[in-house]
């Protein structure tokens, strides 16, 4: 059949009968040619089919199926399915077989026509070359092609291998669909879906998802990846990997291992990944199934307290600056030390953006307790938050402050810093007095080289009393404390004090500056133009700067005690003094700092006289002996 040519049906003298039988065998035929070639067709797109859902199964094992191959696919499909219908299926529909052709197919099944059905038909057809043939014969032989075709069935002798072989290919494109359809209905039916592009996933045998699909972790620290699992399998038994792809290096993979059951048939898996700065994708293959979402770790540095900047802001009691508020004292690398009563300002500085912070003040409850968090205090941010300050007020008992701050996505300082605390114990003023000085009416200056120890005192005579006092948070007032011992007790007591008289205390006026009286000298405990004989009872110190520095820490005086008023005084007997000083501080209040008491002895005027002057003729003596040694101990060059 396969030289058959390609006629069309043409109106001939051939009798009915033979060209009905010759039309059946031509539909027949067209039959075997649309079973055969359909057969084909089928089986062509079924291993098509086949093979692309086999690779789009094993691609999708490892990663989703990019739609460009998955449209790929699906055209080179199309085009096979077209090509082979057109070569298999309505190529062959197309060639018709003439009534000459299909005759002698006839005849070649059926021996018994002795070329009378070929005869009947070629020369029966107008146009025949049947010059000198006898019509009789040609009548003849066409009548008994005639009767024998009405009594043959012309298609009872049909091949109907083609019929089989097709029928066999259907069979088997069934048959494998069936086992596919059978062990795997689902899956099957997504691989096909997918086939024409729909949005399905492959179903398999574990399900893999991330319990977090995107996240941000702190740099340099590893990385914890979990995953649930679903499916009916034994997770305890399976494992599988992690494969990261860091930005601009090559992928990685690390074991995915058995964590726990979840409680509702699945199970969790994990994957520890080192530390590292790079951000990375990752997805996790476990068995036939792998992570279908993808998923991202963002690495983010944790924030870092740069800087730390701390002040004691002191308590009213020290001062306020013209404006009103309370003295500051900057603490180098925010170690805080202060009064009871004052507070803290800390400020601190972080390299990145910050969202909350706090300061936790750390200390003992009672002496014996570890240490411990006693308060926190939030800290305010300021700027772009990447700068914030905290004030607390100091407390007994805390020792230290750390400081606390979180980022945006939650991630805390890893070692927040820490500073010490130190309450300032409440210490009375210092008190020290000054050595006496002696001195001649008239003379402009109390010199260092004037000072003199055991200085008797004339009955009636004033007693020369110079101090100096100090306290770090301000001095308030001071007195002098005195007491007479008669000079009978004295040497009852062989020159002790007495301890059974009570002391007397006098009040000192504090005094203020004076242009004229120029600056004050806290050795001498005068002003620069003070007279002699002129007294300076209680001077406290200004502040050299009132905007930046309280004042009142240090001062002093230096002043004459009138003896002459007290009555009942003689040779022998002795006064004690000393001087107190108040602090500025409420809690001082009974507690003043006291200086070392001084004794002096009344003598007569007689006797004061000759002290005074062995003391002038020491004081002579002294003085050139220092010269002397000046003169030999400087160069020859120099004198």
């Amino acid at each position: 059949m396969d030289s058959e040519k390609v006629l069309e049906p043409e109106l001939t003298m051939v009798p009915q009968k033979i060209l009905d039988g010759l039309a059946r065998v031509r539909a027949r035929e067209r039959m075997l040619r649309l079973a055969w070639g359909a057969a084909r067709t089928l089986a062509l797109t079924a291993g098509a089919m086949l093979l692309a859902c086999l690779i789009d199964w094993l691609v999708d094992l490892r990663t989703e199926t990019p739609s460009t191959l998955r449209g790929f696919l699906l055209l080179a499909q199309v085009a096979l399915w077209a090509g082979a219908a057109g070569v298999l299926i309505v190529g062959p529909l197309l060639k018709r077989l003439d009534d000459g052709d299909t005759a002698l197919w006839v005849e070649g099944r059926f021996p018994e026509f002795g070329h009378r059905l070929i005869t009947a038909v070629e020369l029966n057809r107008p146009g025949a070359p049947i010059d000198g043939m006898s019509p009789e014969l040609l009548a003849e032989v066409t009548r008994q092609a005639e009767e024998r075709a009405g009594r043959t069935d012309f298609t009872s002798r049909f091949d109907s291998t083609r019929l089989k072989r097709s029928a066999a290919i259907a069979a088997a494109v069934a048959a494998v669909l069936a086992i596919f359809a059978l062990a795997a209905p689902e899956t099957t039916v997504a691989l096909l879906a997918r086939q024409f592009l729909a949005d399905r996933e492959i179903p398999r045998s574990v399900a893999v998802e991330a319990e977090v699909p995107s996240q941000v972790r702190p740099s340099g620290e590893e990385v914890k990846l979990r995953f649930r699992a679903t499916g009916e399998v034994a997770f305890e038994s399976i494992g599988g990997s992690v494969e990261i792809r860091p930005e601009g290096r090559p992928s990685e993979d690390y074991p995915l291992v058995f964590e726990s059951k979840d409680g509702k048939g699945g199970a969790v898996f994990a994957a520890s990944i080192p530390p590292g700065s790079v951000d990375f994708g990752y997805r996790a293959r476990l068995r036939d199934g792998r992570t279908r979402k993808p998923a991202i770790v963002d690495y983010e540095p944790r924030p870092v307290v740069q800087k730390i900047d701390a002040w004691v802001l002191l308590p009213r009691y020290c001062g306020e600056r013209p404006d009103g508020s309370p003295y500051e004292q900057y603490r180098v690398r925010g170690e805080i030390a202060g009064p009871l009563g004052s507070s803290a300002r800390v400020v601190i500085g972080a390299q990145k953006q910050i969202v909350r912070g706090s300061v936790e003040l750390l200390g003992r409850a009672v002496e014996t307790a570890p240490e411990s968090l006693l308060r926190s205090v939030d800290l305010v941010l300021r700027k772009d938050g990447t700068e914030a300050v905290a004030v607390f007020y100091l407390r007994a008992g805390e020792l230290a402050y750390r400081i606390g701050v979180e980022d945006k996505h939650g991630f805390a300082n890893a070692t927040p810093p820490k500073r010490g605390i130190a309450i300032m114990p409440a210490e009375p003023p210092r008190v020290v007095l000054l050595p006496a000085r002696l001195s001649d009416q008239g003379d402009p200056a109390l010199s260092d080289d004037t000072e003199v120890d055991g200085m008797p005192i004339p009955i009636g005579g004033p007693i020369q009393i110079g101090y100096y006092c100090a306290h770090p948070y301000g001095i308030d007032r001071a007195r002098l404390g005195w007491r007479v011992i008669k000079a009978a007790k004295v040497a009852e007591e062989g020159g002790a004090s007495g301890s059974d008289v009570p002391w007397q205390y006098l009040p000192l006026g504090e005094v203020r500056a004076t242009f004229e009286a120029g600056a004050f000298d806290l050795r001498r405990g005068h002003f620069e133009k003070t007279g002699v004989y002129d007294g300076v009872e209680f001077y406290p110190l200004p502040s050299p700067d009132p905007e930046r520095i309280h004042g009142r820490t240090e001062g002093g005086g230096r002043f004459y005690f009138q003896t002459k008023p007290l009555a009942g005084l003689q040779a022998g007997d002795q006064i004690e003094l000393f001087v107190e000083v108040f602090a500025r501080n409420p809690a001082l209040a009974k507690l003043p700092g006291r200086s070392e008491t001084r004794v002096k002895a009344f003598v007569t005027q007689a006797q004061f006289r000759e002290w005074w002057l062995q003391a002038l003729k020491y004081e002579n003596r002294l003085r050139q002996l220092e010269s002397r040694q000046r003169g030999v101990f400087t160069p020859e060059g120099d004198r």
